[in-house]
């Protein structure tokens, strides 16, 4: 044999022992990263087995809605095989910002200053479900279901007497108000006495005067006001606007025969009486307190938004929202929060409440509901909680001592 055969043999042997070793080092490399694997799924599946036991129970909690909201709520969410509801309704006092973010899934409540206490903290409302409402509704933190709405109403009985349309603008308001008072005896009126009546009325009045951010400045300042003194003298839109100049307009209205000399006092059916006798042009108050209005009078009347001499683009149609918030990542509470938004479900809300649905093409309750929903819709601020569930939604106790104080300012 030459030397060169030898050499070639010997070259070879070594290739394949290299080729063997290499082979080796891939399986046992192949081996390895199985193994890694197959621990990280059995890691992960252990993960999401525990969730899925852990989203097997959703819990639900439920401040400040009345009884009958609340049942409609539940009756939305239904029972399912191998899912627990646990429903809990938390009383005024047992309100806890901390416990309700550990202890719940779900939170159903009017929008305002708790929803916005625990935006921070909460989940977010799934894409899909925030694209069935309008883009000005849509708050990834806390979604409305059904609007009420601050509004105002309108005699067309008056109108067509005075040969007038519902005013457009604040000017045209208090225009209008100068012509009606020579065909009613209080061409304005509302409930004065009931506390959130009258603090919503000056959030109405300060968002038709100043738009949204004179609003939220009011917001800002009345969370950490003491009294009136305290608040009533900060500019709340870059210029002149103060609610000493809003509660200082509204000494002059009962002077210049706008309003009952004591349209601060009237609480009840006082409102009720007024609109039967036909003495009224217009009066203010919520959509859910018109509903409470018998047929044969508020048919009389035309809502309408309080008109404002801002543009929409600061605008916000103050209109509070029965809400829900995600406080947990909850599969199911995602899924059951997906349910309150289709077509049908969104008029069933409607239907049942007689408030405004949200979703672009569900069926209104009836044209008002349909405004409101319109209205919402169309502004850039959207639907913005009124003053009552805003600022006072935990401090009733602050709530009468603010009014009693603008109460013996207007006097």
């Amino acid at each position: 044999m030459s030397k060169k055969s030898g050499k070639n043999k010997k070259n070879t042997k070594k290739f394949e022992i290299k080729k063997l070793f290499n082979k080796k080092t891939i399986i046992y490399s192949i081996s390895t990263l199985c193994a890694i694997l197959l621990i990280i799924g059995i890691c992960v599946g252990v993960k999401i087995n525990r969730k899925r036991k852990a989203d097997r129970t959703v819990r639900v909690a439920f401040y400040g809605l009345s009884q009958e909201m609340t049942e409609l709520l539940k009756s939305q969410i239904p029972q399912e095989e191998n899912i627990i509801l646990d429903f809990d309704v938390i009383s005024e006092g047992d309100f806890d910002l901390q416990i309700i973010k550990a202890k719940y899934d779900m939170l159903f409540t009017w929008n305002g200053e708790i929803t916005s206490a625990l935006s921070g903290v909460a989940e977010d409302i799934p894409a899909k479900v925030l694209e069935t409402i309008p883009s000005s509704l849509r708050n990834k933190k806390c979604i409305p279901i059904v609007l009420d709405h601050c509004e105002l109403a309108f005699s067309t009985e008056v109108m067509n007497k005075i040969k007038l349309e519902i005013p457009m603008s604040y000017k045209s308001l208090t225009d209008y108000l100068n012509t009606a008072k020579g065909a009613v005896f209080s061409p304005f009126f509302c409930n004065g006495a009931e506390n959130r009546i009258l603090i919503d009325f000056i959030g109405a009045l300060v968002m038709a005067k100043g738009g949204l951010s004179s609003y939220d400045k009011l917001i800002e300042e009345l969370r950490k006001a003491e009294n009136l003194e305290s608040v009533i003298d900060i500019v709340l839109d870059g210029q002149n606007l103060t609610l000493h100049s809003i509660l200082d307009e509204l000494t002059t209205w009962p002077k210049e025969g706008l309003t009952h000399p004591a349209w601060f006092n009237g609480k009840g059916n006082d409102l009720l009486f007024f609109a039967e006798d036909k003495q009224l042009s217009c009066f203010f108050t919520l959509l859910s307190e018109h509903r409470k209005i018998p047929y044969n009078v508020i048919k009389n009347y035309e809502s309408s938004l309080m008109p404002t001499d801002k543009n929409a683009e600061n605008y916000g149609l103050i209109a509070p929202a029965v809400s829900v918030m995600l406080l947990s990542d909850n599969s199911n509470s995602k899924r059951y929060v997906g349910a309150f938004f289709t077509e049908d479900a969104q008029t069933l809300l409607s239907d049942k409440t007689a408030l405004a649905p949200v979703h672009y093409r569900a069926q209104a309750y009836d044209r008002q509901a349909d405004d409101v929903r319109f209205w919402a819709a169309s502004c850039k601020g959207g639907a913005q909680p009124d003053l009552y569930y805003a600022v006072y939604q935990r401090r009733l106790d602050d709530l009468i001592k603010m009014c009693s104080e603008i109460r013996n300012y207007v006097r």
